[in-house]
């Protein structure tokens, strides 16, 4: 585990501003949050029914293909994160892209999917994002997963980590933005 977490670190070196000196991301398998007492700062947007809960997928049946059902995930999920999320600090719990080697393994989008999956069933209101359309992220071809909370800092995300479990390998607070920069958007553990 840790040198998957390593490995991680290492892809995400590249995601992460300038101004971050640490690098982290979400290993394939987010481990259980523990039952607690205490709970996450109120988020800013209240979750209907419809947003969903553990095993929450899209609506709609996805392709077959791995690269195209990335892509209706992302776009299906995108319109509610852009309209409720922009400008909010969220609790980001992975990033991946094809190609990416980490620990021996060469991610394929088969791979991204299923670690999506596995966290979407795991964490409710998960969703993906591709960090190309916001301005948020240094780099422009992962696929980003998000705890779909928004909060207005970033400590408060980070307290979403904590409260479920994920430490500082496996979670952060980033703050998405559809404009601007990448500077100043992450916050780590």
């Amino acid at each position: 585990m840790l040198v998957l977490g390593v490995g991680i670190g290492w892809g995400m070196t590249n995601l992460l501003s300038q101004d971050d000196t640490t690098a982290v991301a979400a290993p394939s398998e987010a481990p259980s949050a523990p039952a607690s007492a205490s709970a996450a700062p109120a988020p800013s947007q209240s979750a209907g029914a419809e947003d969903g809960g553990p095993g929450s997928a899209p609506a709609e049946e996805l392709p077959d293909d791995p690269s195209e059902a990335l892509t209706q995930i992302s776009e299906t999920d995108e319109e509610e994160v852009v309209a409720e999320l922009d400008g909010k600090w969220v609790p980001q719990i992975s990033s991946k892209k094809a190609g990416m080697e980490i620990d021996g393994k060469t991610w394929t989008d088969e791979d991204i999917l299923a670690d999506h999956q596995a966290l979407r069933d795991e964490h409710p209101r998960v969703r993906l994002v591709w960090s190309g359309n916001f301005g948020s992220f240094k780099e422009g071809d992962f696929w980003i997963t998000i705890a779909g909370i928004g909060y207005s800092d970033a400590e408060q995300a980070l307290s979403w980590c904590a409260t479920n479990g994920l430490g500082p390998d496996d979670c952060y607070a980033k703050q998405l933005n559809t404009g601007g920069g990448h500077e100043g958007t992450t916050k780590l553990q």
